[in-house]
């Protein structure tokens, strides 16, 4: 497994927080936004565990969302 997909491997077992401050740092970021595709792994990954997360940890997450806008 590269390192590549071993911190994607890690990013995914993140709680949706976690995801979406990790997407907002590497997106904020002078050298990691530059990997246009680490970043679309990123939010897919988080679009996924989104779509399975259940009732509660969607509403935990919408308000930490709704704090870093």
């Amino acid at each position: 497994m590269s390192s590549l997909e071993k911190r994607l491997a890690v990013f995914r077992k993140l709680p949706l927080r976690a995801q979406l401050a990790t997407i907002t740092s590497t997106k904020a970021n002078a050298v990691l936004s530059q990997n246009k595709e680490y970043i679309a792994s990123l939010e897919q990954i988080h679009a996924e565990c989104l779509h399975v997360a259940n009732p509660e940890k969607k509403a935990t997450y919408n308000k930490a969302k709704e704090l870093l806008e």
